[in-house]
């Protein structure tokens, strides 16, 4: 059963809105993109992405690792790095304290860890990979 709401956005002064809650097993038979609900099993809010229910992350859970490099003015290949990422999209890359765009200026082989460059990074300029692992 659920409620008419007239007016859907908070009032001033609201404190919070309480969540539908309930087990794994007591999710939506049928659920729309975008559902929310607190999950009593995992005790975790998740969503309905479409096909799957997503567990939101929550503040301060994200982690990353950086690795550090120098340019030598010949070297492409760098690493391998502490984490292996799965796409260029994990991971951030800055040449000194250019920003990289990846596939433009970057590679990255998922299995052996590695950055390479289309081009050697310049003699003594430091290279940041910052890789999530979240």
């Amino acid at each position: 059963m659920g409620y008419f709401v007239k007016n859907r956005r908070l009032q001033s002064g609201s404190s919070g809105v309480v969540l539908p809650t309930g087990s794994t097993a007591n999710r939506p038979t049928a659920p729309v993109f975008g559902l929310i609900r607190y999950n009593t099993d995992s005790g975790a809010v998740e969503f309905f992405d479409g096909s799957i229910f997503q567990t939101l992350a929550m503040g301060g859970g994200i982690s990353y690792t950086v690795d550090t490099f120098t340019g030598d003015g010949s070297t492409v290949v760098f690493g391998p790095l502490s984490e292996i990422p799965a796409s260029a999209d994990q991971i951030i890359v800055f040449v000194g304290s250019v920003y990289q765009e990846p596939v433009a200026n970057y590679t990255v082989d998922g299995v052996n860890a590695d950055v390479t460059f289309t081009s050697a990074p310049p003699i003594g300029v430091p290279i940041n990979v910052i890789t999530s692992t979240s």
